[in-house]
């Protein structure tokens, strides 16, 4: 297993023979087609049972395990140092399982609202100044042309056929890898003190409203609801009293619209433990993993074996294999633009900060309730408050800017002063903000909200899984399990039409920037 500090393991069951001009055996061909020598037959057989997956976080170890379990051979392609890495989109978010979020941050009228989210110091959308604003205008028009309300009814039937079984996608996951989400963390928790809590944290969830009873709010709960549509989705509407009484130190005036509140939401307490976790647990079951620049995928080719593609990776060295899988979140586009699907894949840069443990110091502290015991949503600022292993974590916010800028300071602060502002001034007992944990991530993102889920129009298996937005962690293991049926010709149980790559082809938008 991995240790701590491992940056990255390679556990090899294919035989790495030469083979007539040095080839090894994943890159072999016969200079007889009719003859089939023992490495032909050998390397063959080692293409057609294997898979290489690109791509780390949730969603791309989410596939490997899911494939692992249908029996491939998989090798799993992380351009960080590592997997589970403090790198990870997957690692420095909320925590939430956000089965409840199918209704997409596009909506009517956001036209109108954007330039003064903009503006405004407190707003929940932002915009990193930089050459690569340009570059998201077809983005920017496929978002707007996304707020239609029957563009937006859309969006929110189609991601909740995937968030009905968004937990049920993880079950077989978790338990190939040996892993109880409801038991101990142990020694993947982030310190001792909390190596007893539990991966997951089943206390509910609470999304704070302006009114949860205007036609809005409402509206949006139809929508949550009929996305739900053969399934319970338990959410009920909180006054004012309802809030206070299961969080007390949440501020009388962001709590007087009331909320939304889900009985059955919950949290991980470090994503990372649980990343690695499943790292772990794949690598235990015989699968391989490349890091750095032996697993950064440069190109995706025909392979020399029929029906294979190669992939070439930074350090020159070149793997084939029967199926390939695209979940490099939103450095995928490159990727997918060589396997024939120009993609108007950008990203919603997000940002989290953390403050560590308050040591209670009194026996008035030791016995008072802690002033956070759940997720808490404030939907006017655009992002969650969660109690974590080892402190409080704020995530969210709405950055365009694209993936090379780095993180702009003054969102940090935003966050801070917000997260504040939340609480009674004297019942924010976070302790200190540790800056060491400011964090930025590139959630990837399609103008729909949808992420693509499907076959690339040049290569009959390569399989795309990315664009998930902001819900990564919670479809990871659905997606995963869409995947790899079909990669073995099961049927993958959920309509993929709506996430088709080839659904931007017919948008009016999108067919002046496609060919450029």
């Amino acid at each position: 297993l991995l240790g701590e500090k491992t940056k990255c393991a390679r556990v090899v069951s294919v035989p790495e023979r030469r083979h007539r001009g040095g080839a090894s055996v994943g890159e072999h061909t016969c200079v007889d087609a009719a003859h089939r020598c023992g490495a032909c037959a050998e390397a063959m057989a080692a293409v057609r049972s294997s898979a290489v997956v690109v791509g780390g976080g949730f969603v791309g170890l989410s596939c490997a395990i899911h494939l692992q379990r249908l029996g491939k051979h998989v090798i799993l392609m992380e351009a960080g140092p590592s997997v589970g890495g403090l790198h990870s989109c997957s690692s420095g978010n909320a925590g939430t399982f956000a089965f409840y979020a199918n209704v997409p941050t596009q909506r009517p009228g956001l036209w109108r609202e954007a330039p003064g989210m903009i503006l405004s110091t407190k707003g929940a959308l932002r915009v990193a100044f930089g050459s690569h604003l340009t570059k998201m205008v077809p983005w920017c028009l496929g978002a707007l042309a996304s707020c239609a309300p029957s563009e937006v009814r859309k969006t929110a039937l189609a991601l909740g056929t995937l968030l009905r079984h968004a937990e049920a996608g993880y079950n077989d996951a978790w338990e190939h890898c040996g892993i109880d989400i409801d038991g101990e963390m142990g020694i993947y928790a982030p310190n001792k003190a909390t190596a007893c809590d539990a991966f997951a944290a089943r206390r509910g969830y609470l999304l704070l409203q302006k009114d949860v009873h205007n036609q809005n709010s409402q509206s949006a709960a139809a929508l949550r609801r009929e996305g739900w549509s053969g399934g319970s989705l338990k959410m009920e509407a909180l006054d004012q009293s309802g809030v206070r009484g299961l969080e007390p130190h949440l501020s009388y005036d962001v709590t007087k619209g009331g909320a939304w509140w889900f009985e059955d939401g919950w949290f991980l307490k470090n994503p990372r433990s649980l990343l690695r976790a499943m790292r772990d647990g794949f690598v235990a079951k015989g699968g391989e993993i490349r890091c750095g620049d032996f697993g950064r995928v440069e190109s995706v080719a025909h392979g020399t074996t029929v029906g294979s593609v190669r992939l070439t990776m930074r350090d020159g060295t070149n793997t084939e294999t029967n199926t390939a899988v695209i979940a490099a979140g939103a450095h995928s586009a490159n990727l997918a633009k060589q396997c024939g699907d120009h993609l108007p894949l950008d990203t919603e840069r997000g940002y989290s900060v953390q403050w560590s443990s308050c040591v209670p110091e009194t026996e008035t502290e030791k016995t008072s309730p802690p002033a956070l015991t759940r997720p808490v949503c404030s939907s006017e600022g655009g992002f969650i408050v969660s109690p974590m292993a080892g402190g409080v974590r704020a995530a969210g916010l709405v950055e365009l800017g694209g993936i090379e800028l780095g993180p702009v300071s003054k969102r940090f602060t935003q966050l801070d002063l917000a997260t504040r502002a939340l609480f009674d001034p004297d019942a924010f007992a976070f302790g200190e903000r540790d800056t060491q944990n400011d964090w930025l991530g590139f959630r990837p993102t399609l103008p729909d909200a949808l992420p693509v889920i499907g076959k690339s129009s040049k290569f009959e298996n390569v399989l795309y899984a990315f664009g998930h937005q902001h819900i990564g962690w919670t479809l990871g293991g659905i997606t995963g399990r869409v995947v790899a049926a079909m990669a073995v010709g099961k049927n993958p149980g959920v309509d993929l039409d709506p996430f088709s790559p080839k659904r931007f082809a017919s948008k009016a938008w999108w067919r002046l920037f496609a060919s450029l």
